[in-house]
């Protein structure tokens, strides 16, 4: 008579209160210790004592392993392992994906907590319908630093999150290269951590793109901005660095191979390679962020306090700032603290840019090239909005009109210049903001001139 083997223990996997706890003592780890950097598997070796293939599992989710293997890594990261951390593993015999070993896999990473969130109901339809409905492969959000690309895709993956079999979301706010990013990719999406992993761009591309094949996922890269050309490096758009290059490889591949995943690109600059791709009924689609409307900004500041004004003294303060949410979140703690509240007071003093909001628009700015630069500068000066034509032949001599059609498109893309009924004009925050440098400038080169030319002797004097 033959006799059945005994059946392993399945021991236990994380739940999900203990697999948080555990992933943001590393994620604190990783920026305390490593620079923002994610732990590559072997330094997690080292700092656990657990082979790779056992983190593989701990992390997973799916896979039992014993209660000492999840001290182990609770204790390499000062945490002590409680019983509402772990719990048995999925029955084996229970419904599970067939296609999949794992039925529903999601990594947040260091993403926003988005419980509290205002409106944007329409662009959530919208980017739904794409992802959803139309299975886009490829979609761009871009918006100006602050309007809330990330809140807003933050919020759209957690309510899609159980039609993926793979939800990741990854920052590029340190612009990785690209083959370390891949890299952390192929391992989440590895059962196997001993498979060999391509030692080029483009073999770990088209290992990503199998696993795209394969499986339904739902790729979200933050900060794609940082990973592309700084344009004020040499003033030309059309130069590529070869980390660049490496990244429009990836973007390429994923918009135009056929797979069932989407790859989604939160930015404030637009890939040159999207240019290419993009359409209306095209796999790939770019949708821009505009600001907030008044009721959604009157409900954030109702959460921080109590506000009066009229309506036209909300819409001239929502108007000022292009409803971006994060510009006048810092404005409503000015109100509340100097003006007691009062939308009227604050709106009378005719201060739009101050504080951290002129880092928020120094960082847009930065990134121009010499051409964007030279044409905001023309229509901070000329306050009144001028059609094409006319900001042509007043910039002729400086710009060439291929010039000027290419940086105009770069400039409303990034919602620095916007078009209203043919005719063009800056922002209201962009342009105070360049008046206030030119202005500071110019008073710096006075009080310089002044200096050398009366202060210098009287200093040399008293000092000799």
């Amino acid at each position: 008579m033959n006799r059945q083997k005994p059946r392993r223990k399945r021991g236990v996997i994380l739940t999900t209160e203990g697999f948080k706890k555990l992933h943001t003592a590393k994620c604190q780890a990783e920026s305390w210790e490593n620079s923002d950097r994610r732990y590559t598997l072997e330094q997690l070796r080292l700092r656990t004592g657990l082979n790779p293939d056992t983190l593989m599992k701990v992390f997973r989710c799916q896979v039992g392993v014993d209660k000492q293997t999840l001290n182990c890594c609770f204790k390499a990261f000062n945490l002590r392992l409680e019983p509402s951390d772990y719990q048995l593993p999925p029955s084996e015999n229970s419904s599970q994906n067939p296609k999949s070993p794992i039925s529903n896999y999601v990594d947040w990473d260091d993403a926003p907590d988005v419980s509290i969130f205002y409106g944007r109901r329409a662009e959530l339809a919208v980017l739904e319908q794409w992802i959803i409905s139309d299975r886009c492969r490829l979609v761009t959000l871009l918006g100006m630093g602050g309007i809330g690309k990330t809140w807003l895709l933050m919020k759209l993956a957690t309510e899609l999150q159980e039609q993926f079999e793979f939800v990741i979301w990854r920052t590029l706010r340190n612009a990785p290269p690209v083959k370390d990013m891949l890299a952390h990719l192929l391992q989440v999406f590895s059962t196997d951590p001993s498979t060999h992993l391509p030692e080029t761009v483009e073999g770990r591309v088209s290992q990503l793109m199998n696993y795209f094949k394969k499986y339904r996922c739902l790729l979200i890269l933050d900060n794609a901005e940082t990973i592309l050309k700084h344009a004020s490096h040499n003033g030309d758009r059309n130069y590529s660095c070869p980390e660049d290059e490496s990244y429009s490889q990836f973007f390429r591949q994923a918009g135009e191979t056929f797979h069932q995943s989407c790859l989604v690109l939160i930015s404030r600059e637009k890939p040159n390679q999207i240019r290419r791709m993009e359409g209306k009924k095209l796999p790939v689609r770019v949708l821009q962020l505009q600001g907030l409307q008044a009721l959604e900004i009157q409900e954030i500041f109702n959460a921080k306090g109590y506000f009066y004004g009229s309506y036209s003294e909300w819409n001239k303060l929502i108007e000022r700032y292009q409803g971006n949410p994060l510009a006048l979140n810092i404005v409503s703690t000015t109100i509340q603290e100097l003006f007691d509240g009062m939308i009227g007071e604050f709106v009378k003093q005719n201060v739009v840019v101050f504080g951290e909001i002129n880092y928020l628009v120094k960082q847009h700015l930065n990134r121009l090239s010499h051409v964007e630069k030279q044409i905001t500068h023309w229509l901070a000066i000329n306050y009144q909005p001028v059609s094409f034509s006319e900001l042509r032949s007043q910039i002729s001599t400086l710009v060439s009109p291929q010039q000027l059609l290419e940086a105009l498109e770069v400039l409303q893309e990034r919602s620095l210049v916007h078009k209203n009924s043919a005719l063009f004009s800056l922002s209201p925050i962009v342009r105070e903001y360049i008046n206030n440098q030119l202005v500071e400038n110019k008073i710096s080169y006075r009080f310089k001139s002044k200096v050398d030319q009366k202060k210098v002797p009287q200093i040399v004097q008293i000092q000799n």
